[in-house]
This record gives structure tokens, C-alpha cells and sequence, in this order.
């Protein structure tokens, strides 16, 4: 079980936190009074910490609130494909009926040839 006074590194609390799912999630911050270890607050209604990488597999839709609700985090659609803005579908949420959406920036197509992918070996060029 994660814990931000066992977990987290003291002198950098405010950028450790640990996600519980259904918008839930445990936000580490201090240390306080005196305290030595991080403190902790759980927060709701938080979109999951998407990003590009999750992109990869996930299919195409034309909005969140269409995705199939089984399959929420299996979706997203761009908002703008030429300068990467997509939204990552979720939840749903507690009480809602359809999928939520998260955005993300700076994204490269998931379905992109490898060609024109970002190669992250080392350049051979002189």
C-alpha cells in the first residue's frame, strides 16, 4: 500500500502522488510542522495522469461521450492531429453514463510508420 510518508522523498513531496482510480487520488505534500515525512490528501474527480504514451493502442472516436463505456481508456480522438492536441478517454466517472476525456499536447500519431517516428538510437551522422 503506498504511502507518502513511507514513499515519498521528503524533500520533494509535492511531486509524488499515488493514483487510486475512479478519480481518486492520494496527493503528497510537506513535510509539515516539524514533520520529517510527507503528509498526504486524497482528492476526487481528478482525470488519470494521461500522456502521449498513452496513446499507443487505444482507438480512434470522434468524441469521449460516444466511446463504448466498457472500453473508456481504450479510446481517444485529436483535437488537432497536425499540431498533436488529442483527448485521452476515461472513466466514466462515478455517476456519469459516458466516457470522460483528458487533453494531451505534443502528441506524434500512434499509427505513424516507424519511418517517420523519432528514432531513439544514436545518430550515426557525422
Amino acid at each position: 500500500n503506498y504511502s507518502c510518508a513511507q514513499n515519498a522523498d521528503p524533500s520533494d513531496c509535492d511531486s509524488y502522488f499515488k493514483w487510486k482510480g475512479s478519480g481518486v487520488a492520494k496527493l503528497c505534500y510537506g513535510p509539515v510542522d516539524g514533520k520529517t515525512t510527507c503528509s498526504s490528501t486524497q482528492v476526487e474527480g481528478c482525470p488519470p495522469p494521461l500522456t502521449c504514451a498513452d496513446l499507443a493502442g487505444r482507438t480512434e472516436v470522434a468524441k469521449c461521450k460516444k466511446a463504448d463505456t466498457d472500453d473508456c481508456a481504450a479510446s481517444f480522438y485529436w483535437m488537432d492531429e497536425s499540431s498533436g492536441l488529442a483527448r485521452l478517454c476515461y472513466g466514466p466517472e462515478d455517476g456519469e453514463t459516458t466516457c470522460s476525456a483528458t487533453k494531451v499536447e505534443g502528441c506524434t500519431s500512434p499509427t505513424a510508420s516507424p519511418s517517420s517516428a523519432p528514432s531513439s538510437s544514436p545518430s550515426t551522422a557525422p
